[in-house]
């Protein structure tokens, strides 16, 4: 059984943006441009969550579901894990690009505090896609 590269792509795609959302703060407050009022601020995390939500369960779950809609022998194991294994390493390249960015000299506790997170983004981004999998699989009429 073998793979599709649509929702492993996607994913890529989503994880680059949740990485960039959940640095919102971090990068505006560090910028050289003037610091906003924390009402701005807060328009701005709550702004990137909503695009992020839209991402997720909108590109990724409706991408995924398609492809479970053809159901031509597709491996949805091998999809799923490809899926996590591409948000976790696009998540964890694009936070520690911008965690460079910001302050080059990072401790161990940010280390492993990114790592962490690279994992629930991986398995959070897995899950939708076996859900939207699971759930196009399950729309098809023999």
């Amino acid at each position: 059984m073998n793979g599709s590269p649509i929702p492993p792509a996607v994913a890529a795609v989503v994880a680059a943006a949740i990485s960039l959302v959940r640095r919102v703060p971090t990068v505006v407050l560090e910028s050289s441009v003037g610091v906003p009022s924390p009402r701005a601020l807060t328009l701005y995390t709550l702004g990137g969550r909503a695009v992020a939500f839209v991402l997720v369960y909108g590109l990724l779950l409706g991408a995924a579901y398609r492809v479970g809609r053809r159901g031509d022998g597709l491996g949805v194991g091998t999809t799923v894990l490809a899926t996590g294994v591409v948000a976790a390493v696009v998540y964890l390249i694009g936070t520690a690009a911008i965690l460079l960015w910001v302050e080059p000299q990072q401790g161990a506790v940010t280390a492993v505090s990114v790592v962490g997170s690279a994992v629930g983004v991986s398995v959070q981004l897995g899950v939708i896609a076996f859900a939207g999998l699971a759930l196009g699989r399950s729309r098809i009429t023999g």
